[in-house]
């Protein structure tokens, strides 16, 4: 049956058929489900460990009223460029050539002179400034290209003219590009295939949290208007809701299917619904411990993060010695991305 088990309305005909479970959202109720398609057929059943969202946030709270704003900032939330996932589904393809990514960067001259600066940064230039956009991806290789014109494109998610919240942004922009570099590099040292999707992964993990920003800014009136001059709510109302917010913005942007569950389980990877993405949510997690642990957090207070306890250091078998070194340089690479994307 295609309909939701919660709330009973159909799901959209746009879902593609997927030959592994995966995790989706209710557009109706919000509940998170989890899809599995037998030939044309979608069942969809609740996930197991998790609550219906509305006896959780019942109407006239300040959950209910946030749930209720979702779908009208969500349409109105600036998209991932076309050129985004243009470079994405090229890198993705073992046969592309590098000219063809150039051509497809071309087309932008924002991400095009981007690239550019970064091949001339002091941490990937050579002996002599590249003027050319050919030679500054040759420099730079199609990983890092494709992890830079991300990071430019999803630039405009994490801003907000709300001044308590400026911070705030900054510091979750910082954030979710550390995640990103992270868990690339990460993934790279594992062996493991697609890093580039690990980088995009790790760079919208926390998307759900620039769309709730949006939700409270622009309250004028009633309960979330009220979050503003609360810390504490704003806090609790980040942890709790930002990571099925996230799955819902992931899927209205069309996203492949493994980015929608990497968004919604990056706090629990043991609720991914199909093993072949469990590496993947777990170098997500441990991406997100390691970026807090090296001062890219977005909470202002240190948190009590031991990385050799944590659930996916384990699942991961890496030692001490090994996760030590996949830390060296990182944060110069990741400083010039920051600063290059930020111009």
């Amino acid at each position: 049956m295609n309909s939701c088990p919660y709330c009973a309305q159909m799901l959209p005909t746009d879902l593609k058929p997927n030959n592994k479970p995966i995790i989706i959202g209710c557009r109706a109720c919000m509940n998170p489900l989890r899809a599995q398609w037998e030939k044309n057929t979608i069942h969809l059943e609740p996930l197991t460990h998790v609550a219906d969202i509305r006896q959780m946030v019942p109407a006239g709270s300040i959950g209910g009223a946030i749930l209720a704003e979702l779908p009208n900032v969500i349409e109105n939330l600036p998209v991932l460029p076309e050129i985004a996932q243009r470079v994405l589904a090229l890198v993705r393809d073992p046969d592309v050539s590098l000219n063809e990514v150039v051509n497809a960067i071309r087309a932008d001259q924002t991400i095009a002179l981007k690239i550019m600066r970064l091949a001339n940064s002091p941490v990937y230039g050579g002996l002599q400034e590249i003027k050319d956009l050919g030679a500054a991806c040759a420099r730079l290789g199609m990983k890092t290209i494709c992890d830079a014109v991300q990071a430019v494109a999803t630039n405009n998610l994490y801003t907000t003219q709300t001044p308590q919240l400026k911070d705030f942004m900054q510091n979750l922009w910082r954030h979710s590009m550390a995640v990103a570099l992270y868990a690339s590099e990460l993934a790279g040292a594992l062996a493991m295939p697609r890093t580039e999707s690990l980088f995009l992964a790790g760079l919208i993990h926390d998307v759900g949290k620039a769309a709730l920003v949006r939700i409270i800014s622009s309250a004028t009136n009633g309960p979330i208007a009220a979050i503003l001059n609360s810390p504490e709510i704003l806090n609790e109302i980040l942890q709790s809701f930002h990571a099925l917010i996230g799955l819902h913005v992931t899927q209205h942007w069309g996203l492949p299917t493994e980015f929608l569950t990497l968004t919604f389980v990056h706090h629990d990877p043991s609720i991914t619904p199909n093993d072949d993405w469990l590496p993947m949510a777990h170098v997500v997690a441990l991406a997100n411990a390691v970026a807090k642990v090296d001062g890219y957090s977005v909470q202002q207070t240190i948190e009590d993060i031991v990385l050799m306890g944590h659930p996916s250091t384990r699942y991961l078998n890496l030692t001490d010695i090994k996760l030590a070194s996949l830390r060296v340089d990182l944060s110069d690479k990741l400083e010039a991305l920051l600063s290059t994307v930020s111009e």
